[in-house]
């Protein structure tokens, strides 16, 4: 089984590009993001060599915010950043099937009758 970690990646104001990762003692810093992102694969790596089976007790929580709403703010699990996508084909298909009346219905299969019992 895979185990995640958080990792934020920041800009900073002086261009250096630091890397952490949430609920750990790792960081990096470099000129650039995939730069930042090898430093920080580097240092996680060495980390988990050095202390085996530390986990990152972070709970990962996205604030989502809606100025229409009057900059109502929503915590909102990570997923939420990923969102809904759909793509065009998959669009047209749920339009068709609306038309249609939408999803088909399964139907329930008759029993079959063996031929000894008729």
């Amino acid at each position: 089984m895979s185990i995640l970690y958080p990792i934020v990646i920041e800009k900073e104001e002086s261009g250096a590009v630091s890397a952490y990762v949430a609920g750990l003692p790792v960081y990096a810093a470099a000129d650039s993001h995939p730069k930042a992102e090898r430093a920080i694969r580097g240092v996680l790596t060495a980390f988990l060599q050095a202390h085996p089976g530390s986990r990152s007790r972070a709970q990962v929580r996205v604030a989502r915010v809606s100025p229409r709403q009057g900059s109502k703010v929503d915590i909102v699990g990570v997923a939420a950043l990923v969102g809904a996508r759909r793509s065009s084909l998959k669009a047209r298909a749920s339009r068709v099937n609306g038309r249609l009346g939408g999803r088909p219905r399964k139907t329930a299969r008759k029993p079959r009758v063996s031929k000894s019992a008729r």
